[in-house]
């Protein structure tokens, strides 16, 4: 259901859990058993995680950018941290342009100086026009909010 904000909140750095569909309770027991919070858009869950473990926020919006927001507005968001892997939540080496070299096609090798490796994927990642946009969609959708910036 919010697959697509777990993403950009593993682009923030965020470590971010998306376990497989579940059942609420194994949902609420994975995020109680791991000391997370429970992000969703399901009613369901937040009737029957009651107490306070673990913490549950109910997402208002279906777009993610206005998720994203919500998350800043509440206190949630504002740390810095490096970018995480999307698919995987790993997190990012740092490698050279010259171990990037045979991984990445020419002409990012060319443009690009910082490269990032994620060892569990075998992913090389750099920060493309890609990467612009969306701290540029972040800052609109949060209201001018600034996201977290790489290495701080």
């Amino acid at each position: 259901m919010l697959g697509r904000l777990a993403r950009y909140l593993r682009f923030l750095g965020y470590d971010v859990s998306y376990p497989p569909p579940s059942t609420d309770t194994a949902l609420i027991a994975a995020a109680r058993a791991e000391g997370r919070v429970l992000l969703t858009r399901d009613r369901g869950i937040l009737e029957r995680a009651s107490g306070g473990k673990p913490v549950v926020v109910e997402i208002a919006s279906s777009s993610v950018l206005e998720q994203v927001a919500q998350l800043y507005s509440e206190g949630w968001l504002g740390g810095r941290f490096p970018p995480r892997c999307c698919e995987c939540n790993s997190r990012l080496e740092e490698i050279s342009s010259e171990e990037a070299r045979h991984l990445v096609p020419p002409f990012v090798l060319a443009v690009q100086v910082r490269f990032a490796l994620c060892a569990v994927c075998n992913a090389v990642l750099w920060e493309g026009s890609h990467w612009e946009s969306f701290h540029a969609a972040i800052s609109r959708g949060s209201g001018g909010l600034t996201p977290p910036e790489e290495g701080a």
